[in-house]
């Protein structure tokens, strides 16, 4: 294996190692992909200097051996708090778990949805501040106890929920929120958001959607089992640490088993919400069917937030560029239908919109075409660039 630039790639490489978003959980693409021309476009635009690749076809990738004492040593040297017992513990606890076939969500999706608009724009966080210290305290709670107040995170999305989706500008939804230093809680937030208003558009009625919002807040729950100087390391995350973060899916279907309650479209939302409709997910590597549908649409809202928000260590990319990635992987490891409903009505927001290039200039978005819905016509000075013509240049900001 061998480390190369991003611009020395070529067609038929071999990724040797994952690549990771910015937030550090989310898989982009998996080790063992043959690069093709695409994937290359996306890993340079997305920002990735450098890849690991294996130097021939036959180079055996590499397998993490997960060392959880290893753990202990660094978080000693960084004098950061870790319970090695716990982590045994959970680790053992979810090694034992028999894992059924999935229930599936059954959705009218010829229902009306029949929900109260929202006042106004006030934002979010303002007219909803005590259900976010609420939801954060409830966070903390699992943390520290490993206990889960169910009834509190429902009946903080029942009474935000109107306003969550009474505009499809989702854009403007989530720009409302204020920044947290508490990426997983913010993020759940945000998720959450994005998921009821898919959920909408998916035709969900009011009682499944607040189960969904319910999912999108707690789906990430298990993280609250991985070391906290794990999850806010504000550097990419070692292949180790990686394989430790990958069991937060496992952990999240523990804590939810226990909580008494909570539905199974909950808990197979936590579970799956990593898997990918080719197998290439994990924990469990389902495909497709096998998939619930709760977690087919948070894993789109899920990488779609993680890859536009910004992190310490990372700028996060332009909404465009993030559905672009989205849209190439319709159908591949994302759910086609989810994907479509997602892109199409967020690009009907971005008709107007102000823009910055990636070659620096600015100029105004004049024409979606649906067949590219994330490929616009832009209008610079008295020019016109058609980004579904010239592939080299993207959206950068939104402004």
């Amino acid at each position: 294996m061998k480390i190369i630039e991003t611009k020395q790639l070529k067609d038929g490489m071999i990724l040797g190692e994952s690549i990771i978003d910015s937030s550090g959980v989310v898989e982009l693409l998996n080790k063992g992909t043959h690069l093709t021309q695409r994937h290359i476009e996306l890993i340079s635009n997305l920002g990735f200097t450098e890849v690991k690749v294996l130097e021939h076809e036959n180079e055996a990738i590499e397998n993490v051996t997960l060392d959880v004492h290893a753990f202990k040593e660094n978080a000693s040297k960084n004098g950061d708090a870790f319970d090695l017992m716990k982590l045994l513990n959970d680790l053992d606890e979810i090694d034992n778990h028999v894992y059924e076939p999935t229930e599936r969500s059954v959705v009218n999706r010829n229902m009306e949805v029949h929900v109260l608009t929202g006042e106004g724009n006030i934002p979010i966080d303002v007219k909803h501040q005590k259900m976010i210290d609420d939801t954060k305290e409830v966070f903390r709670n699992i943390r520290e106890t490993g206990k889960l107040d169910l009834e509190r995170i429902k009946n903080n999305v029942e009474e935000a929920l109107p306003d969550m989706i009474r505009n499809n500008d989702v854009l403007m939804r989530l720009n409302q929120l204020k920044e947290s230093d508490d990426y997983t809680f913010q993020h759940s937030l945000r998720v959450s958001i994005l998921a009821t208003m898919v959920g909408k558009w998916l035709g969900y009625s009011q009682v499944e959607l607040i189960e969904l919002g319910e999912a999108g807040l707690l789906y990430d729950i298990g993280k609250m089992n991985i070391p906290e100087f794990i999850v806010k390391k504000e550097e990419n995350v070692n292949a180790e640490e990686f394989e430790l973060i990958k069991k937060h899916a496992q952990f999240g279907y523990s804590i939810l088993l226990k909580t008494q309650g909570v539905s199974s479209n909950i808990k197979y939302a936590a579970l799956h919400h990593h898997e990918r409709m080719d197998g290439s997910g994990y924990p469990l590597r389902l495909r497709e069917n096998q998939i619930h549908d709760f977690a087919k649409i948070i894993m789109v809202c899920d990488v779609f937030d993680a890859m536009i928000t910004d992190r310490p260590y990372r700028k996060g990319v332009s909404p465009l560029l993030a559905a672009d990635y989205l849209s190439w992987s319709s159908g591949k490891i994302f759910d086609a239908e989810v994907c479509y409903i997602f892109i199409k009505k967020l690009s009907e927001y971005y008709l107007g919109k102000q823009v910055k290039l990636s070659t620096g200039e600015t100029g105004k978005i004049v024409f979606i075409d649906h067949n590219y819905p994330t490929r616009p016509l832009v209008q610079v000075g008295e020019r016109f660039v058609d980004l579904a013509k010239d592939r080299s240049v993207h959206v950068e900001v939104l402004m």
